[in-house]
């Protein structure tokens, strides 16, 4: 009954300077990352904007003398991605998509930009019902540790061994830079679910936990379905 007790009783307050110090974290991790948003987005619209706009403004100063239309060049840009992709969703115009993927590929330098910006905005653009919804808990790099991991996907494997016919696919970041870390093969038995949001999980990574709950409500009585 003690023990009880013990464990109802509600946790003291913390300190002021660590209150303040959990708040300034909290929100830095907020402010960092819609910061290197916006700092993208501009700079992505100027430099689309200065490949086009130039071109544009000569053909319309011998008509229009002076006339400038911001965000011009953005527009085309974005009417010539549609044109590109109405052109590969064509029988012909895919062939002639295929061609030209496999010319620029054969370039030595420019083959290998190519190839991997192609794969990462075909990862990012195809629809993976799985990925990065969920937070699971699991034991890493040993047995007794525990590491914070983000479900990317799931894989049946039965051909390969008994412990991979039913297998999550984990990414598992680096603190405090999350867009590195390790890619786990995981027996779906061994994830512990948590009732997390993948946000509060970014956080807690970028933070090294200083930004974490106390405690997670209704935790789950199984592992991972």
């Amino acid at each position: 009954m003690d023990d009880e007790r013990t464990d109802s009783s509600p946790q003291a307050p913390l300190p002021l300077g660590q209150r303040l110090k959990r708040t300034f974290f909290t929100g830095l991790v907020l402010l960092v990352p819609a910061a290197l948003s916006v700092w993208v987005l501009l700079a992505l619209f100027h430099w689309m904007d200065g490949i086009f706009a130039p071109r544009i403004q000569q053909l319309i100063d011998p008509l229009l003398p002076g006339f400038y239309i911001p965000g011009f060049g953005v527009i085309l840009t974005v009417l010539l991605i549609f044109l590109l992709g109405w052109i590969s969703n064509n029988v012909f115009g895919n062939r002639i998509v295929l061609w030209l993927g496999r010319m620029i590929a054969r370039v030595p330098v420019a083959g290998s930009i190519y190839s991997a910006s192609k794969t990462l905005m075909e990862a990012v653009s195809h629809d993976q019902s799985e990925a990065f919804k969920r937070v699971v808990l699991i034991e890493y790099p040993r047995k007794g540790l525990y590491a914070l991991a983000f479900v990317t996907g799931s894989r049946r494997w039965p051909t390969v061994a008994e412990r991979t016919a039913d297998l999550l696919l984990v990414f598992v970041p680096s603190t405090p830079n999350p867009t590195s870390g390790f890619l786990l093969l995981v027996p779906r038995e061994e994830a512990i679910e948590l009732s997390m949001s993948v946000e509060t999980g970014v956080q807690m990574v970028i933070s090294g936990g200083i930004v974490s709950p106390r405690t997670i409500d209704g935790p789950p009585s199984k592992r991972s379905a």
